[in-house]
């Protein structure tokens, strides 16, 4: 499926006028971060479990965490992998951890169970979330809405202030897409890039395609990177809902 989207999109820059050099460049191009990058070893995961590495079901990996200090996060899913990038984005989110808390809880039959949520998410408020990431069929077959609710109203042993879940509909591949370019640009970030960018948006009236917007810029890889940071900050977004490509329809929102 990415093989047939990357020829797509290179047929469509094609059309568009492009010109497509294929030369390997002898430095770096894509970013010019104003804070040099670190890499940093990723603290492990600490889950209250951890999924096996292979699975003839499910889809399975880990993630390095946006934080400060950078951990593993794991998932077994994809809905889990795609929740895991796009809730990295959120603002209030200040820190994400996957595989906990695990909360004891009983059933219509007063029977004890356990259930260990996706994902774990803390506020800036302090509040902390815990966050089941699950296919909506799967969440209607096991009444997992029942679940989640029962555990909330049995006190959540102090570990979470509120339940919450999260479906392929907010965990979409495109969403995921998106969210993977916004994290790249907080890294990536310049400021001297960002400010040319915000002062071309002050320009515009009414919908542009996101390719106008770096078209004849001098460097197109670090205006796309400033770009995203708009987006991520609020400034600039997509007309639609959906993967934001070179053809995407954007509104300034300054």
């Amino acid at each position: 499926m990415r093989r047939e989207h990357l020829i797509k999109h290179h047929l469509v820059r094609i059309r568009l006028g492009d010109r497509i050099d294929y030369t390997i460049p002898s430095s770096a191009t894509y970013g010019t971060p104003t804070t040099p990058l670190e890499y940093p070893e990723p603290l492990p995961a600490n889950g209250d479990r951890t999924p096996s590495p292979k699975s003839p079901f499910n889809y399975r990996g880990t993630l390095v965490a946006n934080n400060n200090a950078p951990q593993m996060l794991t998932f077994e899913s994809s809905v889990e992998r795609n929740a895991t990038l796009i809730l990295q984005t959120n603002h209030d989110i200040v820190e994400l951890q996957t595989q906990q808390p695990t909360l004891p809880y009983r059933d219509a039959d007063g029977e004890y169970h356990t259930h260990t949520f996706d994902l774990c998410a803390r506020l800036k408020d302090g509040r902390k979330i815990g966050i089941a990431a699950k296919p909506i069929l799967k969440l209607i077959e096991t009444d997992l809405v029942g679940t989640l609710l029962r555990i909330k109203q049995q006190g959540m042993n102090g570990l979470l202030d509120d339940v919450s879940f999260v479906t392929e509909k907010f965990a979409s591949d495109d969403a995921a897409y998106n969210a993977k370019e916004i994290l790249l640009s907080r890294r990536l970030r310049n400021e001297d890039e960002y400010r040319i960018a915000l002062d071309l948006l002050k320009g515009i009236r009414g919908p542009v395609t996101f390719r106008a917007l770096f078209v004849g810029a001098e460097v197109p890889a670090h205006r796309r990177t400033a770009l995203w940071c708009l987006i991520d900050d609020g400034f600039l977004r997509p007309a639609a809902p959906g993967r934001i490509e070179d053809t995407t329809l954007m509104i300034v929102t300054l």
